[in-house]
């Protein structure tokens, strides 16, 4: 995109660093699209107008017939002519004993991603955006779910005006304007942060060298903002660090499980002890899942295609093809998403790329998204577990007794307690009330001191992510929809009338009780993401002015 400026034309460029230890630009790019390779990238002379050791490779004019036209030829004849046209160009540009490549059109499709720093331009957003001129937030929850949320707000805004709980999300994108303060560059526009940073600047190479060498000036030597380090909450992992082969072997034993290749599967003690707490198939961020025709895996020369967003969809499409599969198999196969024309609608990346993953211990957790690997940082973990200490625990209050192995569902368990103890608790397990046609549980159990109980069986995740956003959406209702709130009444009369006056009260205080096996297991002792996912309802219930409790219940 070309931008005129008082005469002066602008260019957006799209900057990604190179890991350090990489001078040679075509490692940093795929190998097929290096000399020689099936989509090979020419390299382009330069002038003397180019920075010394700048670099550029170019593809261009990429001819492929969309499948739409393949289908309808028949009916259409003259469709036999229709091709699609795309562009490449990576520039390498020396910055500070770095590499910065530098992509237009398709060019970043080209870019072999295991050589890319990831994280820069986030890194850069967390230090120098100004936190009251933001106009889009984009983050990326890593549960089972591996969803993306993502709000724009047309004018200059502040972090806190979003309705976003960011915290604790992995923030995957940012735009918004640089705090002249922290760095004098004033003329850049808006920044968009992801992995990469855009900005925009005339077009003069030698202009783009010095942005960009104050930019990574800055990231080198400045701490987050306050209202930014959420962003540095989870600390990338190199590639050649021993835990990361380690998580590897353990995440190839999940996905491939009776096709694993077990000779390759020795784990240190401290991955071995680790707990699996999420898989799922995800795209990447960059990709909309409504754009995508078909998704292909390619392992060797063998090509499978499924059209399902799910971790059995994937299995089946690899396990189409023979043999066993290990740690190798997560970045030698390579997935794309192709869209209704035949266009790539994602680059070609490894299967890990396409994965979400948490893996933790008492100690320990580590998560994989978007290909990378990831340390939750310790001080992000205090405070997490400090925010949670501030819950009640009303295990004592509510006494609920222990979850027998014979009571299967949860409906059982909860229609026991509840006969057992009719003088101050009222069963709603079963019972649904209406709020604009949909039917929504209340709760489970309604405690005569006003409690909410919610009750669910600890078994992953995403039962927690349920669980909360039950009893969250359920006092809503009670608060803002006179009709459901006088439902719920009149049922409670009906069914006890000693409990209308507790009923009328409602939503006064939602206990989230959580089954567990375990006996030696505390209560916040959960996944990341469900800890996560739990501070963040408190934080809603709260602001309803609703207050939040956590009860245990023993599984015997």
């Amino acid at each position: 995109m070309i931008i005129m400026t008082e005469g002066r034309a602008k260019l957006r460029f799209n900057c990604y660093l190179v890991r350090e230890g990489i001078d040679d630009p075509l490692r940093a790019l795929r190998s097929e699209c290096r000399p020689g390779g099936k989509k090979a990238m020419h390299e382009l002379a330069s002038s003397n107008s180019a920075p010394s050791g700048c670099r550029a490779f170019l593809r261009s004019k990429s001819e492929s017939t969309p499948p739409w036209a393949e289908s309808l030829i028949a009916t259409f004849p003259g469709l036999d002519e229709v091709l699609n046209l795309s562009n490449r160009l990576v520039i390498f540009l020396p910055v500070k004993q770095r590499l910065f490549a530098v992509c237009f059109g398709y060019g970043s499709s080209s870019l072999e991603w295991s050589a890319i720093e990831p994280n820069f331009g986030l890194r850069f957003a967390a230090r120098c955006l100004n936190p009251d001129a933001v106009n889009e937030i984009r983050s990326r929850r890593i549960d089972a779910s591996a969803r993306t949320q993502a709000v724009q707000i047309p004018t200059r805004t502040a972090i806190r005006d979003f309705d976003l709980e960011l915290e604790g999300e992995f923030v995957r994108r940012m735009v918004g304007e640089v705090d002249t303060d922290m760095l004098d560059l004033p003329d850049l526009g808006a920044v968009v942060a992801t992995d990469s940073i855009a900005f925009k600047a005339e077009t003069n190479l030698s202009r783009v060298e010095e942005v960009l060498t104050l930019i990574l000036s800055r990231v080198d030597s400045a701490e987050a903002k306050k209202d930014l380090l959420f962003i540095d909450a989870l600390e990338p992992l190199r590639g050649n660090d021993p835990v990361v082969a380690d998580l590897e072997r353990l995440l190839a034993q999940e996905l491939f499980s009776e096709r694993v290749n077990s000779a390759t599967q020795v784990v240190s003690d401290e991955v071995d002890g680790l707990t699996t707490q999420v898989l799922s198939f995800a795209p990447p961020d960059a990709l909309s899942i409504e754009n995508v025709h078909e998704v292909v895996v390619q392992r060797g020369e063998h090509y499978q295609n499924f059209d399902e967003f799910s971790i059995d969809a994937l299995r089946d499409a690899l396990f189409a093809s023979g043999g066993s599969f290990g740690r190798s198999s997560l970045n030698s196969i390579k997935v794309i998403a192709v869209d209704s024309e035949g266009h790539a609608a994602s680059p070609l990346m490894p299967l890990k790329n396409w994965l979400v993953f948490e893996a933790s211990s008492e100690e320990r957790r580590y998560l994989l998204t978007l290909g990378k690997w990831f340390a939750l940082a310790e001080e992000y973990a205090r405070k997490l577990d400090a925010d949670l200490a501030e819950i009640e625990d009303v295990t004592d209050v509510l006494n609920l007794r222990d979850w027998r192995k014979s009571e299967k569902t949860e409906t059982i368990y909860n229609e026991n307690v509840a006969d057992e103890r009719r003088n101050d608790l009222l069963l709603f397990d079963t019972e649904r009330v209406t709020s604009l046609g949909d039917m929504v549980e209340v709760c489970d159990l309604l405690h005569v001191d006003g409690y909410l109980i919610h009750v669910k069986k600890y078994e992953k995740s995403q039962t927690l992510s349920h669980l909360f956003s039950q009893g969250y959406v359920s006092a809503v209702l009670l608060g803002a929809d006179k009709d459901y709130r006088q439902k719920f009444i009149d049922f409670v009369e009906i069914s006890d009338s000693r409990m209308k006056e507790v009923a009328s009260r409602a939503p006064e205080i939602v206990a989230y009780a959580i089954a567990f096996k375990k006996k030696d297991r505390a209560i916040i002792d959960l996944p990341t993401f469900s800890k996560v996912n739990l501070r963040d309802f408190a934080k809603r219930l709260e602001r309803l002015r609703v207050k939040p409790t956590l009860a245990r219940i023993q599984i015997t």
